[in-house]
């Protein structure tokens, strides 16, 4: 049997401390330089802002588009939740009808998106067969 070592008195106990020696090896860690380790954060904290901000990039463009492609007759919604339809365009105003009779100015900006069609099939779970 080989001899065991056991830690001085007042030292942690641990597992490894218990082991011979032969089977105990120091590990052997080559250190990491100061800059290498600053060009990994810096790797990081670049990969991480470009997934953070690729997808918001991705829908400024799709709402500009939107707002570069409105016509008269759209139906659209405002970013405070408003439907409309367009009734006329000056530059960067927009005209909306939002109810019968009821017209509004606003910013080309603050449109969002298109309505959804009200003609759209929708789903119902129950049929009305049954």
């Amino acid at each position: 049997m080989l001899p065991v070592t056991l830690p001085r008195r007042g030292a942690p106990l641990c597992w490894r401390a218990l082991l011979p020696k032969h089977l105990n090896p120091t590990p052997r860690v080559l250190p990491v330089p100061p800059e290498l380790q600053i060009v990994l954060y810096l790797v990081a904290l670049v990969g991480l802002w470009f997934l953070l901000t690729r997808s918001t990039r991705a829908s400024q463009r799709r709402v500009a588009a939107l707002q570069a492609e409105i016509e008269i007759g759209d139906e659209v919604i405002l970013s405070a939740g408003i439907f409309g339809t367009v009734r006329s365009l000056d530059g960067d105003k927009v005209q909306l009808e939002i109810a019968e009779g009821t017209v509004i100015t606003v910013a080309r900006q603050v449109v969002v998106r298109r309505a959804p069609d009200a003609e759209a099939p929708t789903t119902d779970e129950h049929d009305p067969e049954d």
